[in-house]
């Protein structure tokens, strides 16, 4: 028996009263646990909006790009859709757009002041306008990261890419400068040689054969399949101008070397006159065949020579 306040208290009773208020407080604490798993569910299934999303340059470590080598990170990955090796590895890729393109910008430092591409990934977007299809959303995130939070260039030089996995939507937003050389020709051109890998969850493999289209637009060694057929149509064009030009070449050798050939068939009697017959022509009176003959075979000649002559040129 224990002594309290002038009085006998049982022990069994104080041990009772210190179980309950353990097993209270337990069970607050499991209640607390409760509620704020279901909280962060609630969040997670909720999905990003774009003023809530971090920056990578900024916040690596709200990115899932802690510790990077340079403190800082051209992708955003919070929910960890990249391992992090393969993150590693498309960021240098993406560092490397900056010192291998040339400089946009009116005045350049001359070291890494090409252009920039980010990449944000995410498992999902937050719907807060169901009137808006999920193209349309994912357009408007990618364009407020690109001109608001993430504008990380001076002179209008930066692209962001983004990819929503629940709603299998990748959309990329380019400034006004990099839309000069990526258009939205190029952009739809690309991506469509690539969807086969963006379709198997393959992003790694995907983003980075996708920079490094753009990376080769940027630069200008691109080839897009508008160009190349451009390009082939006109090689087909010149060789048939040159084939056409060759026939007609020999067309006409053939036939300026017929008409020669008649021609000197003709004038071969008044030219291979014997002795005698010169000297029987010498003796007749003017007018009286010489001249005939002469302009005989000249007005022939001549009338040949300009019919022919003229119908093929101007025909060509």
């Amino acid at each position: 028996m224990l002594r309290r306040a002038g009085s006998y208290m049982p022990c069994h009773h104080v041990m009772a009263d210190r179980g309950s208020g353990l097993s209270r407080t337990i069970c607050i604490l499991l209640m607390l646990m409760v509620c704020l798993s279901v909280s962060r569910a609630q969040i997670k299934g909720a999905g990003w909006t774009p003023e809530a999303y971090p920056n990578p340059q900024t916040q690596p470590a709200l990115c899932g790009r802690a510790n990077t080598f340079r403190n800082s990170s051209w992708i955003c990955d919070p929910d960890g859709i990249l391992t992090r090796w393969q993150a590693d590895e498309l960021d240098e890729y993406l560092e490397s757009v900056r010192w291998e393109t040339p400089c946009p910008c009116d005045v350049c430092d001359g070291v890494a002041d090409g252009y920039n591409i980010a990449v944000a990934l995410m498992k999902s977007m937050t719907v807060t306008d169901k009137s808006h299809n999920v193209s349309y959303r994912a357009q408007n995130f990618a364009n407020y990261l690109r001109t608001t939070t993430w504008d990380f260039g001076s002179c209008d030089e930066g692209v962001v890419i983004l990819i929503s996995q629940k709603e299998r939507r990748i959309y990329t937003s380019v400034n006004k400068e990099v839309g000069l050389k990526l258009t939205p020709f190029r952009r739809t051109s690309i991506y469509e040689k690539r969807r086969g890998l963006f379709s198997l969850d393959n992003y790694q493999l995907g983003l980075a054969t996708l920079v490094f289209d753009y990376k080769a637009v940027l630069i200008g060694t691109y080839q897009d399949v508008e160009e190349m057929a451009e390009q082939n149509l006109s090689t087909v064009v010149s060789g048939v101008c040159v084939a056409l030009s060759f026939f007609f070449c020999c067309g006409c050798c053939l036939v300026l070397g017929k008409h020669e050939v008649e021609t000197r068939g003709t004038m071969t009697p008044s030219t291979s006159m014997g002795t005698e017959t010169a000297e029987l022509m010498a003796v007749r009176q003017p007018g009286q065949g010489y001249t005939s003959v002469a302009g005989f075979g000249g007005g022939d000649a001549g009338a040949d020579a300009g019919a022919d002559a003229g119908g093929d040129a101007g025909g060509f």
